[in-house]
């Protein structure tokens, strides 16, 4: 070991004077390696052996910024252990066919050896983590799980001796070299198949090593790697002896082997070892190389013989870029300069392979075909997060890619395909200062890590071919999406954190179980509220999930219909208890609610109660009261930008639960539910949506007791805003559903 580290620094040092290579974000790497590549088993009457093993890979990594990776392969890994034994096996209650007489066999292994040759195919998956560090070198840490499938195995017994002896208990005789009753000393060769494997295992995997750049595109990979199989090879233990007894016959006996008889019962697969390979690394989307002046130098790829090809600034500038075309100089007699006249053909020759190549690009159909879209898509996201600087980019990008489908369309290929980078670039621009605006003043370490990504794809955006701009375009996205939800639990965080959040559920809780009169229920919400106040969060919700799976169960006491949501209720209930007992706040609030919810269902099918009973009990509904109920949920229900699920506070929640108690007990009231949209998008798809928000709040009331048919849904779209759309609170106020008496 200490010699790998000295080979390794000294290589460090003997490069650390040549520039420092580009970090690539995709990798193929060829490895072979060799080591303790063995089986680890303990024999009950022997001793385990070291032995080396070797093996080779195949492995795939993609790296989605500068440190962090993921990477599966193929793997081929042979493996050898081995066994020395000295120890007599016995096996009784044998008779032997000379004399009738029982006896036993007596094995004495004397320094007998066996070897056992495994090979498995592997396949590892594992996170990376990368850090530059000389000029040339990266560190390399992997950590993962890798499935082995035993292919073949053998073992070999060809040192030592074993002899076999004969006891008769009836004379009290130990019979030794005798051959003609089968008592002698053998020497002879034993080999054969390992059997009683399993078809698969599973090993934890770690990978460290570094990686010497020779260019941009292949470098040299020296590393460590170690495996442990937690899952035991065996797929069930031998109760054979090692060696069969010889039952009176002079022919020697059966030899098992170690694995294939019961001198063990757990077999795992271990590797230590060190490995060396070739690494080939190719751009995608993160920042393109460095110049010696520290400015970008441009890097471009596009589509040659159906192959990805690579052209560097210097390159385009004497082929790809379209030459402006002048009329040839003339001497005075009216002659043309035949040096110019060759420069203009020339130009135009580049220009017309220029295009040639682009037109038939398929990044550039794919531009043509998406870019509305994706504009559309990064428009909508900025108008959400409400960043002045994100709407400007996504400005800029309308204007780009309309000069690059007039180009398109004009056969100015080679200016359609740069015009295209560009515009997805100002799309990567527009995600990465949304990321930027939910990480604005707040510590958050998710949104600020996502930020921070978003802005290296927007910067690669702009420096790497069209196909990764895309691409690049498409991970700020992503990245903005988790900076937004970051954000969000954030703020969901100081909710649960709020000793009010946690009254106001208990609170509840006591009163669903005075409607129920469950006095079970009844002290829990009670208990609840008292942990509330005293700041026990965790142990306030557990308890209110037991108060409502105990209301859930009155409730079902009444209809039989409920115990799929009294189910619910009480799982959820075990859940807030475990989160409670692990300190987990926001786990124990998710089941609270869930409980809720559940118990809210089982209640309202327990008004669902038959046709005579209701004829007994219904009482025709307050219309004044019924009103109110609506006044209160159509001020308060509102949708999160590009969702359907509707948000309101606690006020609201008991209201719809009132509502459609009423519902449920007075058939004659029909309600009409009408959903609205903000004016981002198209008036088509507004209209679309409003309709999914009301389904969606028919869908929450059904499921609390109010009957289906006494429900009808509408939509509005963009119509009838309540206020102006022209900041992001006004279009949250329009994004609404709204409820009516009909």
């Amino acid at each position: 070991m200490k010699r790998i580290f000295i080979l390794f620094g000294t290589l460090a040092l003997a490069f650390a004077s040549q520039a420092q290579m580009n970090l690539q974000s995709n990798y193929i790497g060829l490895n072979v390696g060799g080591g303790l590549n063995t089986l680890k088993y303990s024999p009950a009457d022997g001793d385990w052996n070291l032995k080396l093993g070797f093996l080779g890979e195949l492995k795939y990594m993609h790296f989605f910024g500068k440190h962090f990776g993921l990477g599966f392969g193929a793997q081929f890994n042979y493996t050898r252990s081995g066994a020395t034994f000295d120890f007599t096996e016995v096996t009784d209650n044998l008779v032997h066919p000379d004399n009738g007489l029982n006896y036993e066999s007596r094995t004495v292994y004397n320094d007998r050896k066996e070897r056992q040759n495994v090979m498995f195919l592997s396949i590892p998956v594992e996170l990376y983590w990368r850090a530059p560090i000389g000029e040339r070198w990266f560190f390399l840490l992997g950590l993962g799980a890798q499935f082995d499938l035993p292919m073949s195995g053998e073992y070999t017994a060809d040192e030592g001796s074993y002899e076999l002896r004969g006891y008769f208990p009836a004379t009290n005789v130990e019979y030794r070299n005798l051959p003609s009753y089968g008592f002698t000393v053998y020497d002879a060769n034993e080999s054969g198949d390992v059997e009683h494997l399993r078809t698969w295992g599973v090993s934890a995997i770690i990978d460290l090593g570094f990686n010497y750049s020779f260019s941009n595109h292949w470098g040299l990979y020296m590393g460590l790697y170690g495996g442990y199989g937690f899952t035991n090879l065996l797929d069930e233990p031998s109760t054979e002896p090692m060696l069969d007894a010889p039952n009176g016959s002079t022919a020697i006996s059966a030899y098992n082997g170690v694995v294939n008889s019961n001198q063990i019962d757990e077999l795992h697969l271990l590797n230590v070892g060190a490995k060396i390979g070739i690494n080939f690394g190719w751009q995608c989307h993160s920042s393109a190389k460095r110049g010696d002046d520290g400015g970008a130098a441009l890097v471009h790829y596009e589509a040659q013989n159906d192959k990805p090809v690579r052209r560097d600034e210097e390159e385009l500038d004497a082929v790809e870029t379209p030459a402006v075309l002048e009329a040839p100089a003339t001497h005075e007699n009216g002659a043309i300069d035949d040096e110019d006249a060759q420069a203009a053909e020339e130009a135009a020759a580049r220009e017309a392979r220029c295009n040639a190549r682009r037109m038939n690009n398929p990044d550039m159909a794919s531009a043509m075909a998406n870019i509305d879209s994706d504009i559309a898509e990064a428009e909508q996201a900025a108008n959400e997060s409400g960043d002045a600087s994100a709407k400007e980019a996504v400005a800029n990008a309308k204007a780009i890619a309309a000069d690059a489908k007039t180009a398109y369309n004009n056969g100015k290929y080679c200016q359609a395909y740069d015009l295209f980078n560009d515009a997805y670039g100002e799309i990567a621009n527009s995600y990465a200062n949304d990321a930027h605006r939910y990480a604005a003043g707040k510590n958050i370490p998710a949104a600020i890590q996502a930020a921070d990504d978003a802005d290296l794809y927007a910067e690669a955006a702009h420096k790497d071919g069209l196909d990764c701009a895309m691409a690049a375009s498409r991970n700020a996205k992503i990245n903005s999406e988790i900076a937004r939800d970051a954000d969000k639990a954030d703020r969901n965080a100081a909710a649960y954190n709020d000793p009010n959040t946690a009254n106001r559920l208990a609170q509840e809780a006591i009163d669903m179980a005075n409607d129920n009169g469950s006095k079970p229920a009844l002290t829990d919400g009670k208990d609840a509220s008292g942990k509330a106040y005293r700041g026990n969060l965790p142990e306030s919700y557990a308890a209110a999930a037991k108060s409502f799976a105990e209301s859930a169960e009155a409730c079902a006491a009444k209809n039989g219909s409920a115990d799929a949501a009294v189910r619910e209720a009480k799982e959820q209930a075990t859940e807030a208890a475990n989160a409670a007992r692990m300190g987990n706040t926001a786990a124990a609030y998710r089941a609270a609610f869930k409980a809720r919810e559940a118990a809210h269902r089982a209640c309202g099918m327990a008004a669902t109660q038959p046709a005579d009973a209701q004829k007994a009990s219904a009482q025709p509904a307050d219309r004044a009261e019924l009103q109110r109920l609506l006044d209160k949920i159509n001020a308060t229900v509102h949708f999160d930008f590009g969702k359907t699920e509707p948000q309101f506070d606690e006020a609201t929640n008991v209201a719809i639960n009132a509502l459609c108690k009423a519902m449920a007990a007075d058939k004659n009231v029909k309600v009409l539910i009408t959903g609205h949209t903000d004016n981002v998008g198209s008036a088509e798809g507004n209209m679309t949506y409003g309709k999914k928000r009301a389904e969606a709040l028919k869908a929450l009331m059904v499921n609390r007791g109010a009957p289906a048919a006494s429900i009808s849904t509408a939509s509005r779209g963009e119509n009838d805003p309540v206020v102006d759309n022209d900041t992001e609170e006004h279009r949250y106020q329009n994004r609404r559903a709204v409820v009516t008496l009909r």
